[in-house]
């Protein structure tokens, strides 16, 4: 590999996935760490099916689902005193039959620590390290280039500082992010002062609780919630903790003692606490995600309650999002102003998303806290737009509509009308495709992170050979086109060589179920899985590559 291009600073999931983002596409990084390792500790747990899709892509999946929990646990109240009796059950989140469109309707569940873990071992395979224990100081930033100044410690606890050249730098360094404060981005928002939450890992070394549910206990005021993990652990939350908490972080004997004191369950029996930690939710996020040659994703540019499940997903999002922009700009196929991009399209979906999961913080906490059992269903509902499928960038700079394929109104979290793909929005899936040698596959097979993928779906040869033309505006290695032709019909094309037969339909019914007779749908599908364009004529794919090619 070759002299590194991008600075990468944090090795959570946001970094990791950029890393493995830009490797893919052939840029070069070095990605930095202050732990001395992935910390431990379940945290973010939650994958939305948005992500999952994207995972799918991307090419990580397998192993996430390998070892993730897919089964979606129900949620068990307990009656205060006593702690025994269920008083409520309800599930976590509402399964959603999967389609062949949307193969990923449902969440899964993954401590971070093997999360991390995964996409650590997928970067290496790709070529890429993490160098940890070190810690970026500071950086300037020329016109041309980032000096960043590193700081490694050794081994036996010495320092030795490095000036280091980049291209480019990525803060993915946390909420407390050097990256963000030393570009002066605000951080607009608030912190519920008057709000502690304890969280943890702590094994449960007997049977005394059902590992297919999430158990709660909401005295006025409080609640305890425990959660299965991997193994024996158990994931641990005590919102409405003592005061004195708040100045020094319990030990694992005191939170013991103080959840037999509020629960009566001393029937369950602890092992160790792997870690405890505790946070006030903070709902904040950055005026824009990047200024010249230094960007920021994930926690650094924004924070929120974890309610909701959104927050480890967004910053990947982040991530996915920034990821192709940032390589074709470093390659030199693209000019430096669709980094503007970035800014534009995230914006307004993480505005959206801290609106939406700050409600849904205001709502449970409101609602836990009276007791209000009648009110539960309500307030710890989950599922639908949480699931992030409607997460859109409509209205973006670099998203192509013509007139005859315009976009639904909705906003960030709004998913595109039923029936018809919508540029701006995810591109569906679609299996049952036949290759001329006979070899299945599916549209998310044949999306990837480093092309656009362009789909043409009806034509003649004289309209392919129009297609053709357009595509040849584009930088070499930026495309990777193919006609889809209907079951039944061998769809020959001399000219676009590569031709997948929709033996099942679901191609046509997904992407060009409003197609006219004789006419032709082109969808442009960008490296991330969103559509950028949709068009009828061979023209728009020159107009698309205009505004991401310059």
């Amino acid at each position: 590999m070759s002299q590194p291009s991008v600075l990468i600073a944090g090795a959570g999931p946001a970094g990791l996935i950029l890393g493995i983002s830009l490797l893919k596409n052939g840029v070069a990084v070095r990605l930095i760490d202050r732990e001395s390792k992935h910390r431990v500790g379940s945290r973010g747990a939650g994958i939305q099916p948005r992500t999952l899709e994207s995972y799918d892509i991307l090419g990580v999946l397998p192993e996430i689902l390998k070892r993730a929990d897919p089964e979606l646990c129900r949620r068990r109240m307990y009656e205060l005193p006593g702690g025994t009796k269920v008083i409520k059950e309800l599930p976590v989140v509402e399964y959603v039959e999967p389609t062949p469109g949307m193969p990923h309707t449902n969440p899964v569940t993954l401590g971070q620590d093997l999360h991390e873990e995964i996409l650590h071992g997928y970067l290496v395979e790709l070529g890429g390290t993490v160098e940890f224990d070190t810690v970026l100081g500071s950086f300037d930033q020329l016109p041309d280039h980032v000096v960043a100044q590193l700081v490694k410690t050794r081994p036996d606890g010495t320092e030795a500082t490095e000036s280091a050249k980049f291209d480019w730098l990525v803060g993915a360094d946390g909420v407390h992010s050097v990256v963000r404060k030393q570009l002066g981005l605000s951080f607009v928002g608030e912190t519920k002062e008057e709000d502690y939450v304890l969280v943890g890992d702590i094994d449960v070394v007997n049977e005394s609780l059902d590992r297919k549910f999430w158990h709660y206990w909401i005295p006025p005021s409080q609640m305890l919630i425990l959660r299965p993990g991997a193994g024996t652990s158990w994931r641990m939350a005590f919102t409405g903790a003592p005061e004195h908490w708040k100045k020094t972080l319990p030990t694992r004997d005191e939170f013991v003692e103080k959840f037999y004191a509020v629960t009566g369950r001393r029937d369950i029996k602890f092992g160790a606490a792997t870690w405890l930690s505790s946070f006030r939710p903070s709902m904040r996020m950055v005026d824009k995600f990047g200024v010249g040659r230094v960007f920021v994703v994930g926690d650094a540019a924004h924070c929120h309650s974890p309610t909701g499940g959104q927050g480890l997903n967004s910053s990947v999002q982040d991530s996915i999002n920034l990821g192709w922009k940032l390589a074709l700009v470093a390659t030199g196929r693209a000019p430096a102003t669709l980094l503007d991009s970035y800014s534009t399209e995230r914006l307004p979906i993480i505005a959206e998303m801290l609106k939406l999961t700050t409600s849904l913080y205001e709502q449970t906490a409101a609602t836990a806290g009276t007791g209000d059992v009648g009110g539960w269903t309500t307030a710890f509902k989950r599922g639908g737009a949480l699931g992030m499928l409607g997460v859109n960038t409509r209205g973006s700079t670099i998203v192509l509509v013509d007139d005859e394929h315009a976009a639904a109104e909705g906003g960030a979290y709004a998913a595109a009308a039923p029936g018809r793909v919508q540029a701006g929005y995810r591109a569906p899936d679609a299996p049952g495709l036949v290759g001329e040698d006979e070899t299945t596959a599916r549209l998310f097979d044949v999306f990837g992170p480093a092309e656009h993928t362009v789909l043409v779906f009806g034509g003649d040869a004289l309209a392919h050979g129009a297609v053709k033309h357009a595509l040849a505006c584009w930088p070499q290695g930026t495309e990777h086109t193919m006609l889809i032709s209907r079951a039944g019909e061998k769809g020959e094309s001399t000219v676009l060589r590569e031709v997948l037969e929709d033996r099942e339909g679901h191609a046509y019914a997904g992407y060009a179920s409003d197609m006219t007779e004789g006419g032709m749908t082109i969808v442009i599908v960008r490296p991330d899985g969103v559509v950028g364009a949709v068009v009828s004529q061979a023209e728009g794919i020159e107009r698309y590559g205009k505004l991401i090619f310059g």
